[in-house]
């Protein structure tokens, strides 16, 4: 089976600094994958150089075995690696609903219709309403972005992400900002995204993260010090050290 995304040997430097050190990571589609580490460690630095924002000074990125490492964001965004921001980027004068039905219009290139569907063509509002559906959106489907509570609008983004029919989904802190009442939303929202999108999560939520990932790996100053099942995670002695605490 293909990879759905391969980092080789990713080198990153500032100046002196080396932030990303000879990171190599392979995620299969279906992956459930978790990207943890204290701060500083180069998670942010890794995004960016898997969505291309960043160059790397060596190594290679591959998606679905397309060589990716030199192509411009929206170029890789048309190959299906998406990714989400830890701020919501959202219209929030829009309906829920319009904001799913945009991105699934931009993706196929189609217009708004004034003889379609509040504004869409028909095949355009019914996948929106589809992948609303999914991420629990019904109810909320036609209220504006900004009177939804903030938990609602970060489902409203994970669907906006799944219109664009992702390949690969990178979800940076999707509970950053939320109560820890609201994780449950999130995580039965994660549950409900399709079985052949890999997905790699970077999350500061520990509990989140061991419900969510089927493998973990563990950056500290830019090297992975660790990648396993979360059990073997949980029970790293480097890791905890880096990272979880002496009370993991």
């Amino acid at each position: 089976m293909t990879p759905a995304l391969e980092l080789d040997h990713l080198v990153m430097r500032f100046g002196g600094l080396l932030v990303t050190n000879d990171v190599s990571l392979t995620l299969h589609p279906g992956a459930r994958h978790a990207l943890i580490g204290p701060n500083g460690a180069g998670k942010t630095t890794l995004v960016n150089l898997v969505t291309g924002r960043l160059r790397p000074r060596a190594g290679a990125i591959r998606l679905a075995g397309q060589d990716v490492t030199r192509l411009a964001p929206h170029r890789r965004t048309r190959l299906g690696l998406v990714r989400n921001f830890q701020v919501t980027n959202l219209f929030p004068s829009f309906s829920a609903f319009e904001n799913v039905a945009l991105a699934v219009a931009e993706r196929d290139g189609n217009g708004l219709s004034l003889r379609g569907r509040r504004g869409f063509a028909p095949a355009v509002a019914d996948e929106a309403e589809a992948i609303a559906c999914d991420m629990r959106l019904g109810p909320i489907g036609t209220t504006l972005v900004r009177d939804l509570a903030y938990g609602q609008q970060r489902l409203v983004e994970l669907a906006v992400a799944l219109a664009l029919r992702p390949r690969v989904l990178l979800l940076d802190e999707p509970a950053a900002g939320l109560p820890s009442a609201d994780h449950a939303m999130i995580l039965d929202a994660l549950d409900a995204l399709p079985a052949e999108v890999a997905v790699l999560l970077i999350e500061h939520d520990i509990p989140l993260v061991f419900r969510f990932a089927r493998e973990i790996t563990v950056l500290a100053e830019g090297t992975v010090i660790a990648r396993g099942a979360p059990d073997a995670i949980r029970q790293d002695a480097g890791v905890r050290a880096a990272y979880l605490g002496s009370r993991a």
